[in-house]
């Protein structure tokens, strides 16, 4: 076909670059979003299952920081690669994550005055408290890592 893609009968001696459709958008920030989210769950998740005396102070400290740093940089990444998709699904990931870390606290102070129970080293305000500083800092790390032509 001598018209196609350029239009014109115009011999090239490279093959000619065609513009993304929509289509083509549209599925790429929607697999950005979901394995964005996917990971950052996983990531931020694993050293809280790893990690089994959640009740000390320590422990939780170093479940944070091996599993919520790194899903902060991945969400960095994914935000600077994606765009607004890759921050929607960071964001989602550490969400799911938050709910999973008020759920995990909440089951250690649940133990609070059992005498066959370890006892939580932390006060009960840490049932709310780290998961939203947890997401205060994703949001944070998103809205820095997100590129200017993005941006409000």
């Amino acid at each position: 076909m001598p018209f196609e893609p350029l239009r014109t009968d115009e011999k090239l001696d490279h093959e000619a670059e065609r513009p993304r459709d929509m289509d083509t958008h549209m599925i790429a920030g929607c697999s950005g979003f979901v394995a964005t989210s996917l990971l950052t769950y996983f990531l931020a998740l694993w050293p809280h299952l790893v990690f089994h005396e959640g009740y000390r102070l320590a422990t939780l400290a170093a479940g944070l920081g091996f599993g919520l740093v790194p899903a902060c940089i991945l969400g960095a990444v994914a935000t600077r690669r994606f765009g607004l998709p890759g921050a929607c699904g960071f964001l989602g990931g550490v969400m799911a994550f938050s709910v999973f870390l008020h759920l995990r606290i909440q089951q250690f102070l649940a133990a609070r005055g059992s005498r066959d129970l370890p006892q939580p080293e932390y006060p009960d305000d840490f049932q709310w408290m780290v998961p939203l500083l947890a997401l205060a800092l994703a949001v944070l790390a998103a809205a820095a890592s997100l590129p200017r032509s993005e941006r409000p």
